[in-house]
């Protein structure tokens, strides 16, 4: 065992004094033959049993990870405004309403039927004489009565129903528009006429408003019949 040990210290020490003249030969760096020297006596001890000190594989170095740049997310392409509608910007307002100048006859389009403007008058109540269909404003208020004739222009009996025609009977006066109220009369009034005319006879049709008293007065009265797209227009006074 003994001699062992000699022969492998002795090879120890040629490999160093090989080494050691290379290295000069090279002029190697102090650190650089103490690095050789300890390699050499690695790989010669390496195999003897008593030494507990091997000669470890160096492993290679792990590749350096590079930080791969993000993927570039592209925007999204903004889509072109739809062109805004020029022909209602161009117009500002809505399309005007188509309206018929018509005369009474006309509108109503009863065959045989002919209706004409009477008169009006402003009252308290109406008619006069007392009766069962006898009209009475409220207190400061006045009614005004536009009348019409209506009359059946044939040889033949005519029956007028204008119950469900939802024709608008507007009344101006001095620029205050007004409504008519319900007409109690027997035939129902002209805005829901309902009549039975013998041939070629006549009856009155009434319009009723009911106005505040201090407007009895008015200086243009104005009535506008309209069916539809169809107008008539009254010049009352």
């Amino acid at each position: 065992m003994l001699k062992k040990k000699s022969i492998l210290l002795l090879c120890l020490c040629s490999s160093m004094c090989m080494l050691v003249g290379c290295a000069g030969s090279r002029d190697l760096s102090e650190e650089q033959r103490d690095v050789i020297a300890e390699y050499s006596a690695g790989v010669l001890l390496q195999h003897y049993s008593g030494y507990s000190r091997k000669l470890e594989k160096q492993e290679g170095m792990a590749p350096v990870e590079t930080e791969q740049p993000a993927a570039a997310i592209p925007e999204p392409t903004k889509q072109p405004e739809a062109p805004a509608d020029q022909s209602a910007e161009e117009s500002g307002t809505e399309e005007e309403e188509i309206v018929n100048e018509v005369s009474l006859d006309d509108l109503y389009q009863v065959e045989g039927m002919k209706v004409s403007y009477d008169s009006y008058v402003v009252c308290k109540s109406y008619p006069k004489k007392s009766s069962m269909f006898q009209l009475t404003a409220k207190k400061g208020k006045r009614l005004l009565i536009v009348r019409f004739q209506v009359k059946n222009a044939t040889s033949k009996k005519l029956k007028v129903d204008l119950v469900k025609r939802k024709i608008s009977y507007s009344l101006d006066m001095d620029g205050t528009v007004y409504d008519p109220s319900i007409a109690i009369q027997e035939n129902g009034g002209l805005n829901f006429l309902k009549t039975n005319l013998k041939p070629g006879a006549s009856e009155s049709a009434i319009l009723v408003y009911e106005i505040p008293e201090d407007a009895k007065e008015a200086n243009s009265l104005v009535l506008t019949v309209k069916d539809k797209q169809n107008v008539s227009t009254i010049q009352v006074k």
